[in-house]
Protein backbone atom coordinates (compact mmCIF):
# COMPACT_ATOMS: atom_id res chain seq x y z
CA UNK A 1 0.00 0.00 0.00
CA UNK A 2 1.44 3.36 -1.01
CA UNK A 3 1.08 6.60 0.89
CA UNK A 4 1.62 10.27 0.15
CA UNK A 5 1.42 13.55 1.98
CA UNK A 6 1.68 17.27 1.42
CA UNK A 7 2.84 19.56 4.24
CA UNK A 8 5.70 19.14 6.70
CA UNK A 9 5.45 17.86 10.23
CA UNK A 10 6.22 20.12 13.17
CA UNK A 11 6.23 20.04 16.97
CA UNK A 12 4.89 22.71 19.32
CA UNK A 13 6.48 22.79 22.79
CA UNK A 14 5.00 24.63 25.75
CA UNK A 15 6.28 24.52 29.35
CA UNK A 16 2.76 25.03 30.71
CA UNK A 17 0.78 22.58 28.59
CA UNK A 18 1.25 19.22 26.94
CA UNK A 19 3.41 19.28 23.84
CA UNK A 20 1.64 18.69 20.53
CA UNK A 21 3.10 16.92 17.51
CA UNK A 22 1.36 17.64 14.21
CA UNK A 23 1.57 15.14 11.38
CA UNK A 24 0.06 15.44 7.93
CA UNK A 25 -2.51 12.84 7.03
CA UNK A 26 -1.50 10.29 4.43
CA UNK A 27 -3.19 9.26 1.19
CA UNK A 28 -3.59 5.50 1.51
CA UNK A 29 -3.77 3.70 -1.82
CA UNK A 30 -2.67 0.62 -3.72
CA UNK A 31 -0.63 0.72 -6.95
CA UNK A 32 -2.66 1.58 -10.06
CA UNK A 33 -4.27 -1.27 -11.97
CA UNK A 34 -3.12 -1.09 -15.58
CA UNK A 35 -5.82 -2.71 -17.71
CA UNK A 36 -4.52 -1.63 -21.13
CA UNK A 37 -1.06 -0.40 -22.14
CA UNK A 38 0.87 -0.04 -25.41
CA UNK A 39 2.71 -3.13 -26.59
CA UNK A 40 5.86 -1.17 -27.47
CA UNK A 41 7.81 1.73 -26.07
CA UNK A 42 6.99 5.29 -27.04
CA UNK A 43 8.40 6.70 -30.24
CA UNK A 44 8.23 10.40 -31.09
CA UNK A 45 6.37 13.19 -29.33
CA UNK A 46 2.64 13.50 -28.82
CA UNK A 47 0.11 16.28 -28.42
CA UNK A 48 -2.46 15.39 -25.75
CA UNK A 49 -5.95 16.74 -25.15
CA UNK A 50 -7.59 16.32 -21.71
CA UNK A 51 -11.37 15.98 -21.35
CA UNK A 52 -13.29 16.52 -18.06
CA UNK A 53 -14.08 13.22 -16.37
CA UNK A 54 -17.57 11.75 -16.18
CA UNK A 55 -18.97 11.03 -12.69
CA UNK A 56 -20.82 7.70 -12.69
CA UNK A 57 -22.38 7.87 -9.22
CA UNK A 58 -25.42 10.03 -8.38
CA UNK A 59 -24.23 13.49 -7.34
CA UNK A 60 -25.52 17.03 -6.94
CA UNK A 61 -22.82 18.57 -9.16
CA UNK A 62 -21.30 15.74 -11.23
CA UNK A 63 -19.90 17.97 -13.99
CA UNK A 64 -18.06 20.20 -11.51
CA UNK A 65 -16.61 17.20 -9.68
CA UNK A 66 -15.47 15.53 -12.89
CA UNK A 67 -13.97 18.77 -14.19
CA UNK A 68 -12.08 19.38 -10.94
CA UNK A 69 -10.61 15.87 -10.67
CA UNK A 70 -9.58 15.83 -14.35
CA UNK A 71 -7.92 19.22 -14.05
CA UNK A 72 -5.89 18.06 -11.02
CA UNK A 73 -4.67 15.05 -13.02
CA UNK A 74 -3.83 17.31 -15.96
CA UNK A 75 -1.90 19.77 -13.77
CA UNK A 76 0.03 16.94 -12.10
CA UNK A 77 1.00 15.42 -15.45
CA UNK A 78 2.02 18.88 -16.65
CA UNK A 79 4.38 19.23 -13.68
CA UNK A 80 5.82 15.79 -14.52
CA UNK A 81 6.36 16.89 -18.16
CA UNK A 82 4.96 13.65 -19.52
CA UNK A 83 4.17 15.04 -22.97
CA UNK A 84 5.50 18.05 -24.90
CA UNK A 85 2.01 19.55 -25.32
CA UNK A 86 -1.00 18.94 -23.08
CA UNK A 87 -4.16 20.99 -23.54
CA UNK A 88 -7.14 20.93 -21.20
CA UNK A 89 -10.46 21.16 -22.99
CA UNK A 90 -12.85 23.81 -21.72
CA UNK A 91 -15.84 21.93 -23.14
CA UNK A 92 -18.58 21.48 -20.51
CA UNK A 93 -19.54 18.02 -21.82
CA UNK A 94 -17.93 15.27 -19.68
CA UNK A 95 -15.93 12.43 -21.18
CA UNK A 96 -17.51 10.24 -23.83
CA UNK A 97 -15.22 8.25 -26.07
CA UNK A 98 -16.72 9.07 -29.46
CA UNK A 99 -17.06 12.78 -28.73
CA UNK A 100 -13.59 12.92 -27.18
CA UNK A 101 -11.95 11.36 -30.24
CA UNK A 102 -13.83 13.70 -32.59
CA UNK A 103 -12.74 16.74 -30.56
CA UNK A 104 -9.14 15.54 -30.45
CA UNK A 105 -9.06 15.25 -34.25
CA UNK A 106 -10.55 18.73 -34.53
CA UNK A 107 -7.87 20.15 -32.20
CA UNK A 108 -5.05 18.29 -33.95
CA UNK A 109 -4.20 16.12 -30.94
CA UNK A 110 -2.55 12.71 -31.18
CA UNK A 111 -3.93 11.35 -27.87
CA UNK A 112 -7.07 12.22 -25.92
CA UNK A 113 -7.23 11.54 -22.17
CA UNK A 114 -10.48 11.22 -20.27
CA UNK A 115 -11.95 9.04 -17.60
CA UNK A 116 -14.58 8.31 -15.00
CA UNK A 117 -14.98 9.16 -11.34
CA UNK A 118 -16.45 5.89 -10.14
CA UNK A 119 -16.63 6.79 -6.45
CA UNK A 120 -16.26 10.04 -4.53
CA UNK A 121 -16.94 10.83 -0.91
CA UNK A 122 -15.77 14.14 0.49
CA UNK A 123 -15.54 13.79 4.25
CA UNK A 124 -13.99 17.21 4.82
CA UNK A 125 -12.15 17.50 8.14
CA UNK A 126 -14.68 15.42 10.09
CA UNK A 127 -14.71 12.17 8.13
CA UNK A 128 -12.78 9.98 5.75
CA UNK A 129 -12.48 11.10 2.11
CA UNK A 130 -12.37 8.56 -0.70
CA UNK A 131 -11.88 8.79 -4.45
CA UNK A 132 -11.83 6.13 -7.17
CA UNK A 133 -11.12 6.93 -10.82
CA UNK A 134 -10.58 5.22 -14.13
CA UNK A 135 -8.30 7.07 -16.57
CA UNK A 136 -8.23 6.30 -20.30
CA UNK A 137 -5.98 7.45 -23.13
CA UNK A 138 -7.18 6.96 -26.71
CA UNK A 139 -5.40 7.17 -30.04
CA UNK A 140 -7.09 10.09 -31.80
CA UNK A 141 -6.47 8.55 -35.21
CA UNK A 142 -7.93 5.08 -34.65
CA UNK A 143 -10.04 5.68 -31.54
CA UNK A 144 -8.37 2.68 -29.87
CA UNK A 145 -7.76 2.66 -26.11
CA UNK A 146 -3.98 2.63 -25.57
CA UNK A 147 -3.92 3.24 -21.80
CA UNK A 148 -6.43 2.31 -19.13
CA UNK A 149 -5.81 2.82 -15.40
CA UNK A 150 -7.95 2.26 -12.32
CA UNK A 151 -6.98 3.39 -8.83
CA UNK A 152 -8.58 4.51 -5.59
CA UNK A 153 -7.34 6.43 -2.59
CA UNK A 154 -8.40 7.12 0.98
CA UNK A 155 -7.53 10.00 3.29
CA UNK A 156 -8.67 9.26 6.87
CA UNK A 157 -10.20 11.94 9.04
CA UNK A 158 -8.12 14.03 11.41
CA UNK A 159 -7.32 12.17 14.63
CA UNK A 160 -5.65 12.90 17.97
CA UNK A 161 -3.62 10.39 19.98
CA UNK A 162 -3.00 11.42 23.59
CA UNK A 163 0.07 10.25 25.48
CA UNK A 164 1.37 11.11 28.95
CA UNK A 165 3.80 13.85 27.89
CA UNK A 166 2.53 14.79 24.45
CA UNK A 167 -0.25 14.33 21.93
CA UNK A 168 -0.08 13.54 18.21
CA UNK A 169 -2.56 15.24 15.91
CA UNK A 170 -3.05 14.65 12.20
CA UNK A 171 -3.76 17.56 9.88
CA UNK A 172 -5.74 17.44 6.68
CA UNK A 173 -5.18 19.57 3.56
CA UNK A 174 -7.79 22.17 2.65
CA UNK A 175 -9.26 19.82 0.02
CA UNK A 176 -8.66 16.10 0.72
CA UNK A 177 -10.23 15.03 -2.59
CA UNK A 178 -7.74 17.08 -4.58
CA UNK A 179 -4.89 15.65 -2.50
CA UNK A 180 -6.06 12.11 -3.35
CA UNK A 181 -6.40 13.04 -7.02
CA UNK A 182 -2.83 14.40 -7.08
CA UNK A 183 -1.51 11.19 -5.53
CA UNK A 184 -3.36 9.05 -8.08
CA UNK A 185 -2.16 11.28 -10.93
CA UNK A 186 1.43 10.92 -9.71
CA UNK A 187 1.18 7.12 -9.61
CA UNK A 188 -0.33 6.80 -13.09
CA UNK A 189 2.06 9.40 -14.48
CA UNK A 190 5.01 7.36 -13.19
CA UNK A 191 3.73 4.33 -15.14
CA UNK A 192 3.71 6.43 -18.32
CA UNK A 193 7.21 7.75 -17.54
CA UNK A 194 8.48 4.18 -17.26
CA UNK A 195 6.91 3.46 -20.65
CA UNK A 196 8.85 6.33 -22.21
CA UNK A 197 12.08 5.00 -20.67
CA UNK A 198 11.67 1.48 -22.03
CA UNK A 199 14.11 0.52 -24.82
CA UNK A 200 12.55 0.57 -28.27
CA UNK A 201 12.16 -3.00 -29.55
CA UNK A 202 14.19 -4.00 -32.62
CA UNK A 203 12.12 -4.00 -35.79
CA UNK A 204 12.11 -6.91 -38.24
CA UNK A 205 14.19 -4.94 -40.75
CA UNK A 206 16.74 -3.99 -38.09
CA UNK A 207 16.93 -7.61 -36.93
CA UNK A 208 17.54 -8.83 -40.52
CA UNK A 209 20.22 -6.18 -41.09
CA UNK A 210 21.98 -7.15 -37.89
CA UNK A 211 21.98 -10.87 -38.80
CA UNK A 212 23.29 -10.09 -42.32
CA UNK A 213 26.02 -7.86 -40.92
CA UNK A 214 27.07 -10.47 -38.40
CA UNK A 215 27.24 -13.12 -41.14
CA UNK A 216 29.21 -11.09 -43.71
CA UNK A 217 31.46 -9.26 -41.31
CA UNK A 218 31.95 -11.74 -38.51
CA UNK A 219 34.82 -10.82 -36.22
CA UNK A 220 38.05 -12.81 -36.69
CA UNK A 221 38.94 -15.53 -34.27
CA UNK A 222 40.81 -14.08 -31.33
CA UNK A 223 44.58 -14.58 -31.32
CA UNK A 224 45.61 -16.48 -28.20
CA UNK A 225 47.80 -14.51 -25.87
CA UNK A 226 51.43 -15.69 -25.63
CA UNK A 227 52.08 -17.95 -22.70
CA UNK A 228 54.74 -16.82 -20.30
CA UNK A 229 57.64 -19.15 -19.61
CA UNK A 230 57.33 -21.06 -16.36
CA UNK A 231 59.44 -19.75 -13.61
CA UNK A 232 61.98 -22.24 -12.20
CA UNK A 233 62.47 -21.92 -8.48
CA UNK A 234 66.07 -21.11 -7.51
CA UNK A 235 67.57 -22.25 -4.25
CA UNK A 236 70.15 -19.91 -2.72
CA UNK A 237 72.51 -21.70 -0.32
CA UNK A 238 74.94 -18.89 0.07
CA UNK A 239 75.97 -18.11 3.61
CA UNK A 240 76.02 -14.45 4.73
Amino acid sequence: CATGRGIDEHVEFSPATKSEIYRDQWVHRSPPEVHVRPAHAAGGSYKVLFIPFRVTQPSADPNIMGYTVARVVWQTWLSMQLFPAMEFSGEPTPYRRDLAVALARQRGADIVVGGFVTYLYAGGTAGDSQLAVQIEALDANSGQVIWSFAQSGLMPASRTQDYFLFSVKTRLPSDPIQAIARAIAGDTGTVIQDWFNEPTPESQTQRLDRKTRDTLFSPPDPVPAPRSAPQIPVRDDRAF
